[in-house]
């Protein structure tokens, strides 16, 4: 399966600025409070496949993280199509982070021209975040993971 997201820009969705959502977006109530090093966040959990496939996809508003996690541990591949604004993806392992891809760029329409990201490798979750929100990197032990 591929996971898709889809960010809009927020230009004018600054914190002390009101934001206004797309009514097509996605937003999770469960959320996990997760430790990366010495970093700390809380992130939407989407866990159910239809939750991993929308993702972010038209979110404007308090993109603080989202954690994807496959039913069980495996390849959890990942595209930026329709992706206004850069993220960073933390690929997670037995309670680590193995891999960071930072600032995955935009992409537009046409989805199969996209790149993706995650083919190949196992893990436990991928956590989205805005780029350059965290600076983890790998090796990084994280707590929190449901």
């Amino acid at each position: 399966m591929l996971v898709g997201l889809a960010l809009l820009g927020a230009p004018g969705c600054e914190q002390d600025e009101t934001c206004e959502e797309d009514v097509r977006a996605q937003v999770l109530d469960e959320r996990v409070t997760l430790e990366l090093g010495d970093e700390t966040l809380e992130a939407e959990l989407a866990d159910e496949p239809t939750e991993r496939e929308r993702g972010w996809r038209h979110r404007r508003c308090d993109r603080e993280g989202l954690l994807l996690v496959p039913d069980a541990p495996g390849e959890l591949p990942i595209w930026g199509c329709g992706l206004t604004a850069p993220i960073d993806l933390h690929l997670l392992r037995d309670a680590m982070v193995v891999e960071v891809v930072r600032d995955l760029p935009p992409c537009e329409l046409p989805c199969d021209a996209c790149p993706v990201v995650g083919e190949g490798r196992v893990v436990d979750a991928v956590l989205e975040t805005p780029a350059g929100a965290l600076m983890a990197e790998p090796g990084a032990p994280v707590d929190g993971l449901p």
